[in-house]
């Protein structure tokens, strides 16, 4: 992943999430309604997030040192659990907040027009934000801004059930205000899982998904040399890939010959954006009677 391009997408959700946060705190100052309160909290989760990001990616760039032999590709992860863990905070204060008014029966009594606004406008915004940052994930093949892309599109569908709940409250239809609230924590709660249930996977090296794993095959595969691809082996190292494989190759080749065709390998399946290193062993095999022996 090129540093300056993900610096340069982390700083555009940043601004547009500060943006999000100010309007939403304002519409926020100016009625009682639960659900923009609520919405407020989420785009205050968003905001520190892409604080702790943009601290946590430009780590997570440092070059290797004495201590980090493989560099600190871990610190993503580690910033998406700290959200993870904030966010499920500020879920579980949502909904005891819209389970307290949904049970006390109480209503709000001043939704003003700034709170339906606030909410179009952070609809719009972020549907914007989704198709960028889907389009970022797939160039710089990062799981963080995929993450981002996925908790954007929630926002876009969230914000519109709460723009539907605040306008049912505003016609005198109150409790809306409280359910829309408690949906919106519910939310909150949901992604706060995921986000922690995927970098903790990151963290403690789950295997790339299969589809990952047979293209890495079939790289290994390729060169010329090599008969047949074993012990094919991948995990996560914060969020790029190690690889361990054997690759079998005929007997008759002499150790450089086939240091070459270790090289080789390696240079095909670190050429998947995804893969950081790999790992090649050559064990020799024997050829077939009936087929010629392959020399370099």
């Amino acid at each position: 992943m090129s540093s300056k391009a993900a610096t340069y997408g982390i700083l555009i959700g940043l601004v547009a999430n500060a943006f999000l946060l100010a309007i939403k705190a304002v519409a926020t100052g100016l009625s009682d309604s639960l659900t923009i309160f609520s919405e407020t909290l989420n785009s205050l989760a968003d905001f520190i997030g892409a604080i702790v990001i943009l601290v946590f990616v430009r780590w997570a760039y440092r070059s290797n040192d004495e201590d980090h032999h493989f560099g600190h590709g871990r610190a993503e992860p580690i910033a998406g659990l700290f959200l993870a863990i904030f966010a499920g905070i500020l879920g579980i204060e949502v909904v005891r907040f819209a389970v307290m008014r949904l049970w006390a029966g109480t209503d709000p009594q001043n939704i003003g027009p700034l709170t339906a606004i606030a909410l179009i406008i952070a609809i719009a915004v972020k549907s914007v934000l989704a198709m960028y940052f889907y389009r970022l994930s797939r160039e710089l093949q990062s799981p963080a801004f995929r993450a981002s892309a996925v908790d954007c599109r929630n926002d876009v569908l969230v914000g519109s059930q709460a723009l539907v709940g605040v306008m049912l409250a505003k016609a005198d239809i109150g409790v809306f205000d409280g359910i829309s609230a408690l949906l919106v924590g519910l939310y909150i709660l949901y992604s706060a899982y995921h986000i922690a249930k995927e970098n903790i996977d990151f963290l403690m090296g789950k295997a790339p998904d299969a589809e990952l794993c047979e293209r890495i095959r079939l790289a290994a595969d390729g060169v010329s040399a090599v008969k047949e691809i074993d012990d094919l082996r991948a995990h996560y190292v914060g969020t790029q890939i190690h690889v361990e494989l054997t690759a079998r190759v005929p007997s008759v080749l002499s150790t450089a010959e086939s240091h070459d065709i270790a090289e080789e390998v390696r240079e095909a399946v670190e050429s998947i954006p995804a893969v950081q290193r790999a790992f090649v062993h050559i064990e020799p095999t024997e050829i077939p009677a009936n087929e010629p022996a392959l020399r370099m």
